[in-house]
């Protein structure tokens, strides 16, 4: 039979992805979105009049995140899909995130339609976006290529609806078909665990029918389905391809991205398995102690991924080392502040909540508990914690024990290195108590009056050292 086309939209953030599917859907979806970003997948199933067919056929399309921090549901995105948009701004035209969705198009060999949006933008120049794409090795139909195109404004829907057109033409080319007969079969999109229902599922089914009381499995989770939802939240006794789904009776949260097969029978489904078995590849979390160490919360498992991969990617000084402990989907609770206590920790919590109890203990032993819907947030305070980290952090740290003399800011200095290590040419701040002064530079280091290019903790040295400040015995002078 023949199978509704499951589209995923792909482009530079701001580029008008999520107003596009406001418009398709009739839904205000950005509003509620903090921030107008969009950061939690999600699927909407849709019912366009086809001008070839004169029928009303259904399209299914997946809202990916468009920050770059969610590349890897974007890629997810888009091997899930059957077709996808392309959507460019005639304002901005063709930016790094728009060659990076053309890239993974072309990786995932994913058939593409383009949308110029913005068309009625000041400043929107449409050629110029045609010019940027060509240079981009995508060539549009009428200027040397056969990729379907066209100019809307998904503010106003302005060729919208001619844009689904060219979506349909496109599935019709691909032949998506599917067996209402077959072990039903698609793809997690996102799990969560829910107070009061559990682990929810949001899937995409792909061939077969889904039904209630089905066994359901992925390579590493199984359970029944106990209850299932469409896209509106309605529950419903079966549903077939492409509709998105909320599957309630997962045992434990499926592999965000993971393939599942649902049947009245487990052998069937164990059979289908056994033909391509799922490769799963469980992240190992940091062990040991390090200058920052983190415990991760989301709201989602996709979410969470995401979260793990800019926290993991954050750069920092390299006498640093950031280290993820644990992370895990749902609220921030006081077993999550027993580990950070273990561990010297900051929670991390991304569009989650704390419970009370939470709150209570992580006051009381002085946790960190860092929240924010909007990631851009999360990285700010954690890039704060690694400046100070760096600011505390230190190298090596010599004790002022005699000055020889001084002419203009070259000054004669002697000491002892008490800890780490003291380099010749270093860089040195000069702390006075508590109070950084400054700092200056070693022109020459000696160590038993021989020069040195380095001395270690316990020995002592003599310095020339250069500096605006005058410095005095007692004084630290610390190398980063």
């Amino acid at each position: 039979m023949k199978r509704p086309p499951v589209i995923v939209v792909v482009g530079h953030v701001d580029h008008g992805k999520t107003t596009l599917l406001d418009y398709i859907r009739k839904a205000n979806v950005a509003s509620r979105e903090v921030g107008g970003i969009t950061q939690s997948i999600g699927a909407y199933e849709v019912v366009h009049p086809s001008t070839s067919s004169g029928n009303n056929e259904r399209m299914t399309f997946i809202d990916t995140p468009g920050h770059e921090a969610f590349s890897k549901m974007r890629r997810r995105g888009a091997n899930i899909a059957d077709l996808a948009i392309l959507v460019v701004a005639a304002t901005d035209g063709v930016q790094q995130q728009t060659k990076e969705a053309i890239k993974m198009l072309q990786e995932t060999e994913t058939p593409f339609v383009v949308a110029i949006n913005k068309i009625d933008s000041a400043g929107a120049d449409e050629q110029k976006v045609k010019n940027e794409l060509m240079q981009a090795q995508v060539f549009l139909e009428g200027f040397g290529g056969n990729t379907s195109w066209q100019a809307i404004s998904a503010k106003t829907g302005k060729g919208v609806s001619e844009l689904l057109d060219l979506l349909l033409l496109a599935a019709d080319l691909e032949e998506l078909t599917y067996d209402p007969a077959a072990v039903a079969s698609g793809y997690v999109l996102e799990g969560k665990r829910d107070g009061k229902k559990g682990i929810v599922a949001t899937v995409i089914l792909k061939d077969g029918t889904l039904k209630v009381g089905d066994m359901i499995q992925t390579g590493t989770v199984s359970g029944k389905i106990k209850i299932l939802e469409n896209f509106l939240g309605e529950r419903v006794d079966e549903l077939t391809p492409s509709s998105p789904a909320r599957v309630l009776g997962f045992e434990a949260l499926p592999t965000v991205g993971a393939e599942f097969h649902a049947a009245k029978a487990l052998e069937a489904i164990m059979r289908v398995i056994a033909k391509a078995p799922e490769r799963v590849v469980k992240q190992r979390l940091a062990e040991g102690e390090a200058e920052l160490n983190l415990i991760l919360k989301a709201d989602v498992s996709g979410s969470l991924e995401a979260l793990s991969g800019i926290m993991k990617s954050l750069p920092h000084p390299p006498e640093l080392r950031v280290a993820v402990i644990s992370e895990s989907v749902g609220d921030i609770t006081d077993g999550d502040v027993k580990d950070a206590i273990g561990h010297h920790a900051t929670i991390i919590g991304f569009r989650t909540q704390a419970t009370k109890a939470a709150e209570e203990l992580a006051r009381a032993q002085r946790i960190d508990i860092v929240q924010s819907e909007i990631v851009y947030d999360l990285v700010k305070a954690i890039e704060e914690r690694l400046k100070i980290k760096a600011r505390e952090k230190s190298l090596g740290i010599l004790e002022i024990l005699a000055v020889f003399g001084r002419k203009g800011k070259a000054q004669i200095i002697g000491g002892k290195v008490t800890e780490g290590e003291i380099k010749n040419n270093a860089e040195l701040e000069v702390t006075r108590g508590e109070v950084l002064l400054g700092s200056g530079k070693i022109i020459n280091l000696q160590h038993q009056r021989v020069d040195a290019p380095v001395v270690v903790a316990g020995k002592e040295c003599g310095l020339l050292f250069d500096a605006e400040i005058e410095v005095k015995v007692g004084d630290r002078l610390v190398m980063r």
